[in-house]
């Protein structure tokens, strides 16, 4: 039986893709192109035109489990429900949805994603995984290269920043598992750091001074909106910002151990093996 991978070309989706077809799992990927690096399987989807949710199931009937990532609109629900139910019509029999920590299901938008899953009685795992440590070469890879800086709009929170690679293993896990796991995870790295911390951290592997500028939400709004994000989905991720500044990030790390998935990668590991990443040329 098959795992679909929406987004599979993605950070998490190629990530799981590459697990599970170490472990002679079937696996096709979806891609807004129809094409993905080799060796896997690709077909054309878009969540904006629902003329390509057929097509994963056309190119592979066996498909009985999906990992779900979905687009960055602010009405999700309205643009994934409709491959949900098909893709439950066409035999799918578990979904692992990729969340983030602070959201709850219900909670607009991707909660809103996860209370359909449990309206309709799906084997499930909702991943709520907190900041990807990944963001540090994406997000902030000018800003340390050119001005030596990093901001956030978290204030003194701390965070347990995770790898891509451990928010894939997780998935993994709980798509394989002999029994479905039927709950949400919170998905986080082993160590928690302020970002103050995290300049000094990077400051000790780069070999130069790297400083945390501090941002209010509205600043950290705009920031967003900068990276391409809508208005209302960078709000959201401003107010998480301020909520981790909060404590809350910190108040989930330390909730029971059965409620979380802790990786193996640490952020420093994540500094030392893309150092060039942030050297000057």
């Amino acid at each position: 039986m098959t795992t679909l991978i929406t987004g599979g070309t993605g950070r998490t989706g190629l990530a799981l893709a590459k697990l599970l077809h170490a472990a002679n799992y079937p696996v096709l990927i979806t891609s807004r192109a129809g094409k993905g690096p080799e060796p896997f399987k690709a077909v054309k989807f878009d969540w904006l035109d629902k003329t390509t949710f057929e097509n994963p199931f056309n190119a592979d009937p066996s498909i009985d489990r999906v990992y779900l990532v979905i687009p960055s609109v602010f009405d999700v629900l309205s643009a994934v429900q409709p491959f949900i139910d098909l893709a439950v019509s066409k035999g799918v029999k578990r979904v692992v949805l990729v969340s983030a920590s602070q959201v709850e299901p219900d909670d607009i938008p991707i909660g809103k994603v996860h209370k359909h899953l449990l309206d309709i009685g799906i084997d499930y795992t909702v991943l709520r995984p907190t900041w990807f440590q990944q963001n540090f070469g994406r997000n902030f890879y000018l800003s340390i290269r050119e001005r030596n800086e990093i901001f956030s709009g978290t204030g003194n929170g701390r965070i347990p920043f995770v790898s891509i690679e451990d928010i894939a293993q997780a998935a993994f896990e709980a798509l394989t598992a002999k029994k479905s796991p039927n709950k949400d995870l919170l998905v986080f790295g082993p160590d928690l750091y302020t970002y103050d911390e995290v300049a000094k951290l990077l400051s000790s592997v780069l070999g130069r001074e790297i400083t945390h500028k501090k941002l209010s939400t509205d600043e950290t709004a705009k920031i967003f909106e900068g990276f391409g994000m809508n208005p209302e989905f960078a709000k959201m991720l401003a107010s998480m910002e301020a909520n981790a500044g909060k404590g809350r990030e910190e108040e989930l790390f330390n909730r029971s151990e059965d409620e979380k998935f802790i990786g193996k990668h640490t952020l420093l590991e994540y500094f030392q093996a893309n150092r060039e990443l942030w050297i000057k040329s």
